[in-house]
């Protein structure tokens, strides 16, 4: 097999690290030398010049992160695989015409997005964990820590945005006064609750979102996808806004007691709403995340809600840079990582403030399981175990 592998919007270093992997493991592949403008709508002149460079070159197999619209489209005209590694969930963006194609290869790190592709209607779902390149992480740990020294520059930090602007709070002017106590009741039963159980999918109604937009014409869902308004509102929505609330609580409790970094692309947010924080500018993705979660006595995971079956890229790329991970509850996570040996876990605040006390004044502890995290990462998820599965996939299942 001939890869060509496809970059939308901006280029991510995660494309690159599927490139090299696949070529490590023996598969010709080149990287598309243009950026494709759009993932979630189509262009034809962006088709049919990617259809000409496939041609060209005898692709056999187009392969992405995320799913770009363009290049499901030019691999089912020619008649080729295409490829989708999903980093995010929920992810809406595969509920089109396209996705059902039989061309289409889908690889998701949670398990309940894997079934609901497939009830959807998508041939071919692979559930994979996110991964980390061993050998870029590998260079990057021995140059941080001679910089390091074994020293530390944070006690708890995090990396993450804050979601203050999520589709809950822009549509907040447009939800009549009478449903807003409706909404707070769904986001007091769901926060802070971290025992791995969605407690707001299924709480709207669809004939609450037809109700707002009879009252409030001005009231509208960006929903471009084939799912339903009301779980596109849920995911979008609700769940970012719960996970600001859950974040911004998090931080000012630890603060409290504790030094605290946060960096983010909401600064505004932070500045407004965090109290003894250190706010720092987001951190470039890749060595310099590597050198926060190194130089971190505790890394905060604070999960999306809507992650509900898979475990997010932070958690991995802590580990893989040798870093002590803090994470809120999944059953999944706790399928891959031994709890409190590998990795530990909080289900309630009382039980995060417990264990930050703890792993702070427990230094060869928190250590031992940073070390074990980032082995059990090293041999098992790393992109080269990702890309050998996805093409033992696609010869297996495509004959």
């Amino acid at each position: 097999m001939k890869f060509l592998v496809v970059q939308a919007l901006w280029r991510q270093i995660s494309v690159t690290d599927m490139a090299e992997a696949l070529r490590d493991l023996g598969y010709e592949t080149e990287e598309y030398p243009e950026l494709l403008k759009a993932a979630s709508y189509l262009d034809d002149d962006v088709v049919e010049e990617l259809m000409a460079y496939i041609r060209e070159r005898q692709i056999q197999v187009v392969i992405s992160l995320y799913f770009v619209m363009n290049a499901a489209l030019a691999a089912y005209k020619i008649g080729i695989k295409y490829v989708a590694v999903l980093w995010d969930a929920p992810y809406t963006e595969i509920y089109n015409p396209l996705g059902k194609v039989n061309n289409v290869w889908i690889s998701t790190f949670d398990r309940l997005d894997r079934e609901r592709f497939q009830q959807y209607g998508i041939p071919h779902v692979l559930y994979q964990p996110l991964s980390v390149n061993r050998k870029q992480m590998l260079t990057w740990n021995r140059e941080i820590q001679k910089t390091l020294r074994g020293q530390y520059i944070h006690d708890i930090s995090f990396i993450g945005n804050l979601y203050s602007r999520n589709l809950y709070r822009q549509s907040l002017p447009h939800i009549p006064g009478n449903l807003q106590p409706y909404f707070y009741s769904i986001f007091e039963e769901a926060a802070f609750r971290w025992d791995g159980i969605n407690r707001v999918y299924g709480k709207t109604g669809s004939e609450i979102i037809e109700y707002i937009k009879r009252v409030s014409p001005e009231f509208s869902i960006p929903n471009r996808q084939e799912i339903e308004d009301v779980r596109y509102f849920e995911g979008l929505g609700l769940i970012r806004e719960i996970a600001n609330m859950e974040r911004i609580a998090v931080l000012n409790l630890l603060a409290e007691e504790h030094a605290v970094t946060l960096y983010t692309t909401d600064y505004k947010e932070a500045e407004e709403k965090l109290q003894n924080v250190q706010i720092g500018p987001s951190v470039v993705y890749g060595k310099a995340t590597a050198l926060v979660y190194a130089g971190s006595k505790i890394n905060l995971n604070i999960a999306l809600k809507g992650i509900e079956g898979g475990t997010p890229q932070r958690i991995m790329d802590i580990m893989g840079a040798g870093g002590f991970v803090l994470t809120s509850y999944c059953e999944e996570t706790a399928e891959l990582f031994e709890e409190d040996k590998e990795i530990v876990m909080f289900r309630t605040p009382e039980e995060l403030l417990e264990k930050v006390d703890y792993y702070l004044a427990h230094d060869r502890e928190r250590r031992r399981i940073a070390e074990r995290g980032f082995k059990k990462v090293m041999e098992r998820y790393t992109y080269e175990n990702k890309m050998q599965e996805i093409t033992e996939w696609l010869k297996r299942d495509g004959e």
